[in-house]
């Protein structure tokens, strides 16, 4: 059952798998989907599809368990559970996703992506056409070849994923305010725009590089040295004099500087890059043997209680809570 109520937003529901299937390819592009369970389907989906890059923002469910076989999706499909677990298989190794961990799915290989029953998700499809037009008018120069990206989306230890995401569920909680807007089709490009570049930017991508640098040349050298001597040596002691001997300017000059290209102080973005990779290692199966404690003495937390304290402020749950999640 279809109910559009324009040429922008779309809502749909079914209790039949070929046209889940079907409409799901409209919107993210061919895919084939199956299920052990056809009388438990309740797919549901509801959204905007944006009229100039076709970018589609919504949220989905199919009420049973699920399976996609992806070969040619011509699209990126870009999901958050917002309850419930999915995971894909790609490359002979599997991907778990959670309300913690998103996931992207690039077009260039097969990969199977199975959706557990109770999952409902976000998700943002892009199609393939837009994304490279768009990176390409980035970087002044055509693609060589596909844009892939890691699969993996760290949601809370990637500040500029968590941002992003954000931006999608603020939307989506703003929809019903833009029904009546008329205005509408002449914001869509600029945000359309706005996102595709921001996870171009954001998300590990096999152009990360040529755009890092691209971005880079625009950065002082002296603030890029700080930068990636803060990332070489973070586990080792660095004070504010070491950088800014490093940088040879005044330490109000640096500080400014460093803010002005990456919003925070040179020692903020240390402790906050530090906190990063605790993270990481905690949400990963290989680190589940790893103390937290030892964890934060590598990483240059010599008190305990003041780090669990940073932690949960950045991350909004104590380390021992994350670490449960992928015990």
């Amino acid at each position: 059952m279809t109910h559009p109520t324009d040429d922008i937003h779309i809502q749909h529901t079914s209790q039949q798998l070929e046209s889940a299937q079907d409409i799901m390819s409209q919107i993210c592009g061919e895919h084939s989907l199956d299920t052990h369970h056809r009388s438990a389907l309740n797919f549901q989906y509801t959204g905007m599809r944006f009229p100039t890059k076709n970018l589609s923002i919504g949220t989905i469910s199919y009420g049973t368990s699920v399976g996609i076989h992806i070969t040619n999706l011509r699209a990126y499909s870009i999901s958050l559970p917002t309850q419930g677990t999915q995971q894909l298989q790609l490359r002979g190794t599997q991907v778990q996703s959670n309300m913690h961990t998103g996931l992207i799915v690039s077009n260039a290989e097969q990969q199977d992506l199975f959706i557990d029953k109770d999952c409902r998700k976000l998700q943002v499809a892009i199609p393939e056409h837009s994304l490279e037009t768009t990176l390409a008018t980035m970087l002044s120069r055509p693609l060589r070849e596909p844009i892939v990206f890691d699969p993996e989306m760290h949601v809370n230890s990637e500040q500029l994923i968590g941002a992003w995401w954000k931006h999608i569920r603020a939307f989506l909680q703003m929809k019903s305010h833009y029904a009546s807007f008329g205005g509408l089709p002449m914001l869509a490009e600029d945000y359309e725009n706005f996102l595709l570049k921001a996870l171009l930017l954001s998300q590990n991508n096999n152009y990360s590089q040529a755009l890092l640098e691209l971005n880079s040349q625009h950065i002082p050298k002296h603030i890029l040295a700080v930068k990636n001597h803060i990332i070489s040596h973070a586990h080792e002691d660095i004070c504010a004099d070491d950088l800014q001997r490093l940088a040879g300017v005044s330490k109000s000059k640096l500080y400014d500087e460093f803010k002005l290209h990456y919003g925070t102080s040179p020692l903020s973005y240390l402790r906050k890059y530090r906190l990063q990779q605790i993270h990481k290692a905690l949400s990963s199966p290989a680190h589940s043997k790893t103390s937290i404690s030892q964890l934060a003495y590598q990483w240059g937390f010599t008190h305990l209680s003041r780090f669990a304290d940073e932690y949960k402020q950045e991350f909004g749950e104590k380390p021992s809570e994350t670490k449960s999640k992928y015990a």
